[in-house]
Formats: structure tokens, sequence, C-alpha cells
């Protein structure tokens, strides 16, 4: 399920790949003893700490759902047993 801050975060990481991108290219031209690998090191490594941080992301907004879950379903289990307690108190004979 995708929240607000997606779109914010995944421009984000974008740029920087790009900016990646172009610093890998700057440095092969300007800096004599830079050797990088045809992949990119530095654009390599971004994209995994993009996959990474956004798993975590996606992890920790799955955890806080599904805490409000169980609270709402511990609230709403409460509420049934304070209705089943009125409904047996109604159907219970009178005191004598």
């Amino acid at each position: 399920m995708r929240s607000q801050n997606d779109a914010a975060f995944h421009l984000r990481m974008a740029a920087l790949v790009v900016l990646s991108m172009f610093g890998e290219q700057l440095a092969t031209n300007h800096l004599p003893n830079w050797s990088s690998p045809r992949i990119g090191v530095i654009t390599f490594v971004l994209g995994m700490l993009w996959v990474g941080l956004f798993a975590w992301q996606h992890g920790t907004a799955q955890q806080d759902r599904i805490r409000v879950l169980e609270h709402k379903l511990d609230g709403l289990a409460d509420r049934i047993d304070q209705l089943e307690e009125e409904r047996r108190a109604r159907r219970a004979l009178p005191p004598m």
C-alpha cells in the first residue's frame, strides 16, 4: 500500500542515482587514478540502499498498521464482552 511519503522518497533517491552517474563520469574524466567497474559501484550501492530503505520503510509501515488493527480488535473484543454482559443481565431473573 502506498503512503504519501513514497513519492518524495523515490524522487530523492532517483536524484541521488542520477547524480552518482554524473559523478562517476566526471571522476573518470578528471581523476587520472580513478577506475570504476562498468556497472558503477556508487550507483550500484545507492540502488541497493534504495531497495533496502524502501523495504525497511514498507516493513515499518506494515508494523504500525498491524499495531493499530490489533488495538482496534482488542477494543472490539472488549465491547463485545460488555454487550454480552448487558444481554445476560437483561435476561436474568429479577432479584427476589
